[in-house]
């Protein structure tokens, strides 16, 4: 049978319910647990993973205080881009990229980082996985991104300093944002006929 992503939902719940999370977790200690109680409990499924990994680093934020968590969103002129996590700060908005390893995936988080970038310039973006090989190799690499300001691994403490820092901005729903602001300012056939007798 093919998974959906309310199977994702399901199974979450699953996880919370049958191991009550204990209240001195960190963020990358609940990450890990959670994550071996998963891999331990449930066939894995590539296209499940993701979105399980995705299900947890949204509660380890929540559960520290972190509000207005979009997901798997699009932002307005970032053409082609959707963003497995979103925090908006009207400064310094935030992009998340989950990966549970990331193979050539970095590569498309770079670009639609390097495209957020373009809109909001002091957005910062993040990848974060859990694959320690594949964040040592892309660390190892002597090169700059495009567009991703760092990789992190979800399940150490260097997600907990993310955490923290993400702990002392303010995030807020990101509202309507209209293509046009002056959205009263157009000519129709009738207001080109009132204002110029011009009939097109």
């Amino acid at each position: 049978m093919v998974q959906t992503t309310n199977s994702t939902f399901i199974i979450t719940r699953e996880l919370l319910d049958n191991y009550p999370i204990p209240p001195e977790l960190s963020p990358s200690e609940f990450v890990k647990t959670y994550w071996s109680y998963y891999t331990s409990n449930y066939k894995s499924n590539n296209s499940v993973n993701g979105t399980i990994l995705e299900n947890l680093i949204i509660i380890a934020l929540a559960r520290e205080g972190i509000k207005n968590i979009y997901y798997q969103t699009e932002v307005s002129f970032v053409p082609s881009a959707k963003f497995d996590v979103f925090l908006y700060n009207d400064e310094v908005p935030i992009a998340l990229s989950i990966k549970t390893s990331l193979r050539e995936r970095w590569k498309q988080a770079d670009l639609e980082a390097a495209a957020l970038k373009q809109v909001h310039k002091e957005a910062e973006s993040y990848v974060l996985t859990i694959s320690a090989g594949e964040v040592a190799t892309r660390r190892k690499m002597d090169r700059t991104y495009a567009g991703i300001d760092g990789f992190i691994l979800a399940d150490t403490p260097e997600f907990d300093k993310l955490v923290e820092r993400l702990k002392g901005m303010t995030f807020t729903k990101a509202g309507s944002v209209p293509v046009i602001k002056s959205e009263n300012r157009y000519y129709t056939p009738e207001i080109l006929s009132d204002n110029f007798h011009f009939k097109p």
